[in-house]
């Protein structure tokens, strides 16, 4: 990833909209800061060469949807493509679990390739994530999420359809392939 001053202003920006923001982890004692999850995402899409547009979308794609940032300040802040991608990606929290995700599917299947790009490098950290954290803590890791593993699988398996449908050959798509194969490996059972 480039340090441009544009991705500067990016990691600045999320970590301060984003702080005091944690990963839900196994480790109470330990949790991780949100902006990790940030990072690795803009570290997977920027493997790909991407523009800075591309990799500050994916370091500020979250902010719409947990953090008080309006679309406005992200056009101030950066520009208009870099909302556009962020709000491509951003779910809609006024909708219940299932809606939400049936939203953000049909966004995906219309969403620029440069949106799915960071959609997918998303799905790829949440997923490999959620796997790291079971393994090291288990079920107590299962029971700090709202939602069944049945629930997740479908949806991360929904999210996988998409990009494999629309970005078949790519790097992050095969990625993200491989780890939900490790998912369904894991979590099947639960």
């Amino acid at each position: 990833m480039n340090h441009t001053p544009q991705i500067k202003r990016a990691i600045q920006f999320a970590a301060r909209k984003h702080h005091g923001q944690l990963r839900i982890s196994g480790t109470a004692d330990e949790p991780l800061p949100y902006i990790t999850h940030l990072f690795s995402v803009a570290l997977l899409v920027a493997e790909d060469g991407t523009s800075d547009d591309v990799v500050t979308a994916a370091l500020l794609h979250d902010t719409l949807e947990d953090t008080a940032t309006t679309r406005e300040e992200l056009v101030t802040a950066f520009n208009e493509h870099v909302a556009e991608l962020v709000e491509a990606v951003s779910e809609n929290k006024g909708l219940e679990w299932q809606a939400r995700k049936e939203d953000y599917l049909a966004n995906m299947e219309r969403a620029s390739d440069e949106a799915l790009l960071i959609a997918i490098a998303d799905k790829v950290d949440n997923v490999e994530s959620r796997i790291e954290e079971y393994e090291k803590s288990g079920e107590a890791f299962l029971a700090q999420w709202q939602q069944s593993n049945a629930d997740y699988l479908w949806f991360y398996g929904e999210a996988l359809r998409i990009a494999q449908a629309r970005l078949p050959g790519h790097p992050l798509t095969k990625r993200y392939a491989e780890a939900h194969a490790r998912e369904l490996a894991a979590f099947a059972t639960q």
